[in-house]
């Protein structure tokens, strides 16, 4: 039983390097520009051991998606589960994804290049997922409503695409100045530590205040 179990542990790093190399080189190349071989390259396995886990390039990207957004999903709606109120619902909610990506810069990057182009074979398990968000977050507007934060007049579909869109490229946004910042001399981590600190507080206030 140690012995599978430790068999399984070894198995799960090494999916998990493949897919960090493939956010890697993603995010920097686009998807089309990616291949197996410099997946692999940077990962640091062989071609073998990356078709062991995975069946193709696009099996590969279709994980990184649906697995991060996925996750993204959960979270909110554990969020939500727990909130008292819908504002602090929502702030928890747009503060968590902004972290998300400050995490992993890469992932952004190829959310914003993927999310909503057609024809891919992660199209439509991302819709899906891509619902499943929006449902969560128009919820809570509308639990806002009902509770007077938010004005009665706005609409809540409409509302939830506009704060993921926000919240996506303005955090995208903000790692990059961090990133020139630190290509000016200034510490990485404090960099970037600043730039979250001062993303959340702004996501905080407009929450709070743009829909009142």
């Amino acid at each position: 039983m140690a012995q599978q179990k430790g068999r399984t542990s070894k198995a799960d790093a090494t999916r998990r390097q493949l897919l960090d190399a493939a956010i890697e080189v993603i995010s920097e190349r686009g998807y089309a520009d990616t291949t197996v071989e410099r997946i692999v390259e940077v990962a640091g396995v062989s071609k073998g051991v990356a078709y062991y886990h995975f069946s193709s390039k696009a099996d590969i990207a279709t994980c990184i998606l649906v697995e991060g957004i996925g996750e993204i999903v959960d979270d909110f709606v554990a969020i939500a589960g727990k909130a008292p109120s819908a504002v602090e619902a929502l702030t928890a909610m747009m503060d968590s994804f902004a972290a998300t990506i400050f995490r992993n810069a890469g992932f952004g990057r190829i959310l914003v290049s993927e999310l909503w182009r057609r024809g891919r074979e992660w199209s439509e398990p991302l819709r899906v997922l891509e619902e499943r968000l929006l449902a969560v977050l128009r919820r809570q507007i509308e639990r806002g409503q009902r509770e007077g934060s938010i004005r009665g007049d706005i609409d809540a579909a409409f509302e939830a695409v506009a704060v993921v869109g926000m919240v996506l490229t303005t955090t995208l946004h903000y790692i990059r100045e961090a990133e020139q910042r630190v290509e000016e001399g200034c510490d990485c981590a404090e960099a970037f530590a600043a730039a979250e600190r001062s993303l959340t507080a702004r996501i905080c206030d407009y929450v709070h205040h743009a829909n009142a």
